[in-house]
């Protein structure tokens, strides 16, 4: 079905034209309708009919104005107007600015309207058919510039006789020649609903046309192959200069920059001069442009690919020096200082042009780390997604800032998850810990150790542990050890160089300074005490 919409400020005449033929058994649907020019151009805009209808004159913006900004976008759309006897000058005003054809409201009747729709039907049939036949050929030579852009950056190319032939076909030099490779990044929100998408879509389109009437103009010949935002171009031209490619990329992101208010960022290689180094330049070429990870999608970046060098660094220091600090926080139930050491953790990597391979196996580490000291307590929580889904989301992440958006999200999660555990649910925790610990005080046990146990952060447990019990669990492990030795100290026959093995301690000196700390006397003053 063809798509119609139709605009008139009466409403009588809406209703008549919607009414007065079934539109279906003609090959139509009205799929919206509009009082004057502003509102014509709305539902244009939401609907992208085939055959608007519109009357001429209307209050606020008229019939003319809709053609004139309907056509400056879009030059296929039927256009049929709708006129009185009086208002044939306005009919013609109205061809002249790009309508296709007016009908005389006194003669909407059944069969004319159906002859001149049947009419403009047959006309959108033979365009769809010019169309399809010319998309198939453009079709055809951009699958055929793909596939000689993937080979050409083979390791193992080599010029033969049909790759010659394949680039005589395409017109693409080969011979006599230099080459550079370049990638682009076009940067915009798209947005959630389909019109934003659709509109980002054409203003990459309109980007990359203006790149391609650049190259044309300076007579280089150019492979391309694209993704998402990315496009990845193979230029040729024996006069290929860096100054003569810095001018382009600065004229498109300047053009981007002006008329659409988005960022273009470009990566580009020195021009190469042999066709043979393609495929390892390209390689390298490929593992320079992770670079872009770390971009910001609001500045413009032109950077030479010489120019970059990545650093490496130990993946279990960074482990290390972070991991620990970030589940602390965590335990504290501190987004905010939490959100400020993630930054600090990616201007480090931004900073030091840490390799992204690198930056990424650490954040999925951590939160592979997290998942281990807390994945216990929101193990049922639907809002919190299961690690592969993160590790996933990390490795195929285009750029840093959606890394740090996916670990704040996902660490407010679990915070929240913390904060809203129930006191019965804490204590009952917290009760496991004392029972564990009671029944192992003689060894030489840790927070550590009882939290492996309980599987629970150490450093969480050690927070409820102090609001259930009012004292650190060190404390407490400590006092449960003194009042056993105190108990075993009333025996005579105790001595007390083993007195202090048995409850725990690993030597007599700290065993000595505990108790005096706890109890305000030595060990011998507290037997004397006794009358032992």
């Amino acid at each position: 079905m063809y798509k119609v919409l139709i605009i008139d400020d009466e409403v009588l005449v809406r209703v008549g034209l919607k009414t007065t033929i079934n539109w279906e058994d003609i090959g139509f649907t009205v799929v919206a309708e509009g009082s004057n020019g502003e509102q014509g151009y709305e539902q244009y805009k939401k609907h992208m009919p085939d055959v608007i209808i519109t009357d001429i004159r209307m209050p606020k913006k008229d019939g003319l104005w809709l053609v004139e900004e309907v056509r400056k976008e879009n030059a296929d759309v039927k256009i049929l107007v709708l006129t009185c006897y009086d208002e044939f000058s306005y009919a013609r005003k109205a061809l002249k600015v790009g309508a296709d054809d007016y009908i005389l409201k006194s003669e909407v009747e059944d069969e004319e309207l159906i002859s001149i729709m049947n009419k403009i039907k047959n006309k959108i049939e033979v365009l769809n058919k010019k169309k399809d036949k010319h998309d198939q050929v453009k079709k055809n030579t951009s699958d055929m510039k793909r596939a000689l852009f993937n080979d050409m950056i083979k390791l193992d190319f080599a010029i033969d006789n049909k790759v010659t032939q394949r680039c005589k076909n395409l017109e693409f030099p080969y011979n006599d020649t230099r080459f550079s490779f370049v990638n682009i990044v076009i940067e915009k929100h798209q947005g959630e609903n389909q019109e934003d998408k659709e509109r980002f879509r054409q203003i990459k389109q309109a980007v990359i046309n203006i790149f391609h009437e650049q190259l044309n103009e300076k007579n280089i010949d150019f492979l391309f192959i694209s993704y998402k935002k990315k496009y990845n171009y193979l230029l040729s031209s024996p006069k290929l200069s860096i100054s003569e490619l810095k001018r382009i990329f600065l004229s498109v992101s300047n053009a981007a920059k002006q008329y659409f208010d988005i960022s273009v960022n470009i990566i580009y290689t020195n021009p190469i001069k042999e066709s043979i180094k393609l495929g390892s330049s390209y390689k390298e070429f490929i593992k320079k442009t992770q670079i872009s990870f770390y971009r910001d999608e609001h500045i413009l970046s032109i950077v030479n690919t010489n120019n970059i060098e990545f650093n490496d660094v130990n993946v279990f220091d960074l482990r290390k020096s972070y991991n620990k600090q970030v589940i602390e926080l965590i335990g504290q139930e501190s987004i905010e200082k939490t959100s400020r050491l993630i930054g600090d953790i990616s201007n480090y990597f931004r900073d030091n042009d840490i390799n992204p391979k690198i930056a990424k196996i650490f954040y999925s580490n951590l939160i592979g780390d997290i998942f281990n000291s807390y994945g216990q307590l929101y193990e049922d929580n639907t809002n919190i997604s299961n690690l592969e889904y993160y590790h996933y989301q990390i490795i195929n992440a285009e750029i840093q800032k959606e890394v740090i958006q996916l670990l704040e999200d996902f660490i407010a999660e679990v915070v929240g998850v913390l904060k809203n555990l129930t006191h019965d649910h804490s204590k009952l925790l917290v009760n496991r810990a004392i029972n564990y610990i009671e029944n192992n005080y003689q060894q030489k046990i840790s927070l550590e150790d009882v939290a492996n146990n309980l599987n629970l952060s150490k450093h969480y447990l050690c927070n409820i542990f102090k609001k259930e019990v009012g004292k650190t669990m060190s404390l407490y492990i400590n006092n449960l050890r003194i009042e056993q030795a105190k108990k075993m100290l009333l025996k005579p026959d105790n001595k007390i160089k083993e007195i202090f093995e048995k409850v725990g301690f690993s030597n007599q000196q700290y065993f000595s300074k505990v108790f005096k700390k706890i109890t305000g006397m030595t060990v011998m003053e507290y037997r004397d005490s006794k009358n032992i």
